[in-house]
């Protein structure tokens, strides 16, 4: 084993930079979340049954954060335009009135260059899953970029809260994805693999990867019985209702809130925070999920999809006059 150690190919050190070990067995199993939605949310698992979990990986939130972006350069576009209208003197020439409006599109279109090059270097995939299998004992994954099925073990996988510093037009931020690494011993030579898991991570200092860490022990060792399950994965949608189901979520969640004594004492600041949540934050999800509409993700082997029980079943499609109609 130690020869074998000394061929390994290891991971870059500055790529652990900042992150923290955590120990097997070391849980709390009553800090889990035990709400559905918060499992998905926050914890980023994505299906589970008895003998396997299926998980978001971290690559899926930054491949759609690119297609985000072209809807949040067009307002923060727009933004600026009105901004310099406000304290451009009067007249204003065709040419400033050309420029205001060009300049939200401009903007937009510097996202879809981006967009276009991360795509043509990330893989003409969306992104893939993350599988964890409790009688074989192995994660299985298949990476966008080049559709290779990897295999750990996960006994010898080593567990951290990943460190990712971000830094851009709206100022420092960092998250702290779970970081679940482990060595293919099935490439030439043997390679250590770091699989970024998709949980929430945002500004928590590992939080909720010591929860989804302890979540995948929890499930390894005794199954769903102590769980919370994710909520079903919901069907597909046409490309109209899947840009429209984004702006009802909010409209649900903006009247609940609204309707609560806590909401109704802070309505004045409640109100402007989902306006500026909507813009913000709504409006570019919404467009990417339309732009991203017909991308695929990765698919496993069938084999893997028969032997986690996720094989996918096809809806079939029934058209009208030529044309699709979605259920």
């Amino acid at each position: 084993m130690s020869q074998n150690n000394d061929i390994v190919k290891r991971l870059p050190r500055s790529l652990l930079f900042g992150a923290k070990r955590f120990t097997r067995g070391q849980l709390t199993r009553e800090n889990l979340p035990t709400e559905a939605v918060e499992v998905q949310a926050t914890l980023g698992v994505r299906r589970l049954n008895e003998q396997c979990i299926e998980l978001e990986p971290y690559g899926n939130q930054v491949r759609s954060g690119y297609a985000m972006a072209i809807g949040f350069l067009f307002v923060f576009g727009t933004g600026i335009s009105v901004f310099m209208w406000s304290f451009i003197p009067a007249p204003i020439t065709a040419e400033i009135w050309l420029m205001l409006f060009l300049g939200p599109w401009l903007a937009a279109a510097s996202g879809v260059t981006w967009y276009l090059f991360t795509r043509l270097y990330l893989g003409k995939f969306r992104g893939g899953f993350i599988r964890i299998h409790r009688g074989t004992g192995k994660l299985y994954f298949v990476t966008p970029r080049d559709e290779q099925l990897l295999t750990l073990d996960w006994a010898q996988l080593t567990a951290l809260a990943g460190y990712i510093p971000v830094i851009g037009a709206g100022g420092y931020t960092s998250f702290y994805p779970l970081y679940l690494t482990g060595i293919d011993w099935e490439s030439s030579p043997p390679r250590e693999i770091c699989i970024a898991c998709g949980n929430l991570g945002w500004r928590d200092d590992g939080h909720s990867a010591k929860l989804l860490w302890d979540y995948l022990q929890v499930f390894m060792e005794d199954g769903t019985k102590f769980l919370s399950i994710p909520p079903p994965i919901p069907s597909r949608l046409s490309r109209k209702k899947t840009f429209f189901r984004f702006y009802q979520d909010w409209a649900d969640k903006f009247r609940r809130d609204l309707s609560t004594p806590k909401g109704k004492r802070w309505a004045a600041l409640l109100i402007p925070a989902k306006i500026i949540w909507l813009i913000f934050i709504v409006f570019p999800d919404s467009l990417a999920e339309c732009i991203e509409y017909n991308v695929p993700y990765t698919s496993f082997p069938k084999e893997i999809d028969a032997l986690c029980g996720f094989n996918e079943k096809r809806v079939p499609i029934m058209r009208l006059n030529g044309e699709r109609i979605d259920s």
